[in-house]
């Protein structure tokens, strides 16, 4: 008799929904699929983007529960466009930290930014690294979800990518060989020999 409750049990388990006794984590995914709609609670970009290529866009909204949305956008404004993701929803301790995070960084010198400049920088980044065949992180499909009702054209700056011209791939840390020969290999293929730059580690 117990074995045939233990089959039992075990059966139900088994067929018990992916999401059940999971209620944390269903919320966290309702909470964030309508954070766009949250006050914005700070905007910062890299005053110094442009000079180093790289750098991250942070979009933070506090939410109605008294938590805070947070999105770190890894952006290549040289080559890659979207590089890297970062999201999460953080509480008002948890706030501080990152906030503190940002602003403690050594390389990038944060400043605040109008919303509309931030998506503005991020979506045209995007827009010219497909335009050379590169596909932002697969994390940008949630995080994007934070631009909102953020109005992109209503930013009056134009930006321009790219470093001297054309392309120049910078490998990072977390670039392995084989990635760095397919990125060369893909600004090869669109763009032609001489007219793309890159530095990769030997």
């Amino acid at each position: 008799m117990q074995k045939t409750r233990a089959k039992r049990e075990l059966k139900r388990r088994q067929t018990k929904p992916a999401s059940a006794g999971l209620p944390g984590a269903l919320s966290a995914a309702r909470v964030w699929a309508n954070v766009g709609r949250a006050p914005i609670a700070d905007i910062f970009v890299p005053s110094n983007l442009f000079e180093l290529g790289i750098g991250t866009v942070w979009v933070n909204r506090s939410l109605p529960d008294g938590r805070y949305a947070v999105a770190g956008i890894l952006v290549d404004v040289f080559c890659l466009g979207v590089k890297n993701v970062l999201y999460k929803i953080v509480d008002a301790a948890g706030y501080s930290t990152v906030l503190a995070r940002i602003r403690g960084n050594p390389t990038e010198s944060a400043e605040a930014r109008d919303p509309s400049c931030a998506r503005k920088l991020v979506e045209d980044a995007l827009a010219y690294a497909k335009d050379l065949g590169f596909e932002p992180h697969a994390d940008y499909r949630i995080a994007r979800l934070i631009f909102g009702d953020i109005d992109a054209g209503a930013c009056p700056v134009s930006f321009t990518f790219g470093k001297d011209g054309k392309p120049f791939y910078i490998a990072g840390q977390n670039d392995t060989s084989a990635m760095q020969r397919r990125i060369v290999k893909r600004l090869e293929s669109r763009c032609g020999p001489w007219a793309y730059d890159y530095l990769v580690m030997a």
